[in-house]
């Protein structure tokens, strides 16, 4: 009688399991594989881009301008502003005009904030908002204008010149006014700068005033949101320092902003209402500073070397994330991603925020601004003559 072996249905899904399971780890495993070689292949392919030096450029396009001697340049939300006495244009690229502004003034003073622009005439009493898409409008303060700075949503604070006193005012971008704050020497200070975070709610203001024969400065926040509006002229905090000035204040996101002094640099953060996070006193004097996207650039003359210069990249928080040496006269540094320029008229050093130089060399002519693009290999010159794309290679 033939012997046949009888296998239970529970058996039968016991093995039918276990295939699914072997095929799972099989796929599980070719997953991880393939995921491993790419991210190796990333890492080896960033490595060499992040170390790979270039030698010259080529100009792979090019754009005759026409500009009056007075033509100022600077970037603006991905693109470039021209302004000059008697008006602004914002141009992409080789000369493609996104908008342009007319008006009359002597000494434009200009800020900048994402799809904002703000010009103004010092002593005048008019400042012009336009934003990104070339919708104007003007602010009229009645006093003479010092100084004003320009938020995300078109919202102005303006410094101005009363009879006796210094008024800040802040305005929306349609002229109304929002806030008034009254400056003394015997009280606040005299305000030296000014700046306003991104989304328009809170204030900064470094002044300076003399007490008891002593000079000290004062950091101010206020803030015109909820949280500032049982505060007394909506001050929401504030740090005095002795025998130190701070010419420079800056935010650089809703929640972090940064006061430079000749030798000092604080750091604040906290939200709404911003406490120190970092005080940082240098060896050397600070020359000059600039600002990317979350990071503070300051440059020092070299102690030993005159014709030297340190650079110091910090993140908000005041921590130092490069330190670089270099030997050009620069008139203009700008940051953007992962790249510093540091150039002028007749020439440029590139190098990336870990310190590796991508490219040193001359210009073909003269450069009153260069800016990044959306390509690594690829940067636009500018001056009043001619725009110019380039390739490094």
């Amino acid at each position: 009688m033939p012997n046949f072996k009888i296998v239970s249905k529970t058996e039968d899904f016991n093995d039918f399991d276990e295939q699914v399971n072997k095929h799972r780890r099989r796929i599980a495993l070719r997953a991880i594989l393939i995921i491993a070689v790419v991210l190796a292949v990333s890492t080896a392919v960033y490595s060499y881009l992040d170390r790979k030096v270039y030698v010259d450029y080529s100009i792979t396009a090019k754009s005759v301008r026409s500009d009056s001697d007075t033509a100022q340049y600077m970037t603006f939300n991905g693109h470039v502003l021209k302004y000059s006495q008697d008006g602004a244009e914002a141009f992409n690229g080789l000369n493609k005009t996104m908008w342009n502004v007319t008006y009359e003034m002597q000494k434009p003073h200009v800020s900048t904030c994402e799809n904002y622009v703000a010009l103004g005439d010092e002593g005048s009493t008019q400042i012009v908002v336009v934003d990104d898409k070339g919708n104007q409008s003007t602010i009229d303060t009645r006093l003479p204008i010092m100084d004003f700075t320009v938020a995300a949503q078109g919202v102005v604070a303006a410094v101005l010149e009363d009879s006796g006193a210094t008024r800040i005012n802040v305005y929306d971008r349609n002229g109304v006014q929002l806030a008034e704050l009254k400056c003394t020497m015997t009280q606040s200070g005299y305000p030296i700068d000014i700046s306003l975070s991104p989304d328009g709610t809170l204030l900064g203001v470094s002044y300076v005033r003399m007490d008891e024969g002593e000079l000290v400065s004062s950091i101010a926040f206020y803030n015109f949101g909820e949280v500032g509006q049982n505060e007394v002229d909506n001050y929401v905090s504030g740090y005095d320092y002795k025998d130190a000035i701070f010419p420079r204040i800056k935010f650089l996101s809703d929640g972090a902003a940064v006061a430079i002094g000749d030798t000092r640099m604080v750091t604040f953060g906290g939200g709404q209402k911003p406490e120190v996070l970092s005080d940082i006193e240098f060896e050397n004097e600070v020359q000059s500073v600039f600002y990317g996207d979350q990071t503070i650039a300051i440059v020092f003359r070299d102690n030993k070397n005159h014709d030297s210069y340190k650079l110091n990249l910090y993140n908000p928080k005041g921590k130092l994330i490069l330190e670089k040496g270099f030997e050009l006269n620069y008139t203009d540094i700008q940051i953007s991603k992962n790249r510093i320029l540091i150039y002028n008229e007749g020439e440029c050093l590139i190098i990336n925020k870990r310190g590796f130089e991508k490219y040193s060399g001359k210009f073909e002519d003269s450069v009153l601004l260069m800016t990044t693009t959306s390509t690594p290999e690829k940067y636009l010159l500018v001056n009043r003559d001619i725009t110019q794309m380039i390739r490094l290679n």
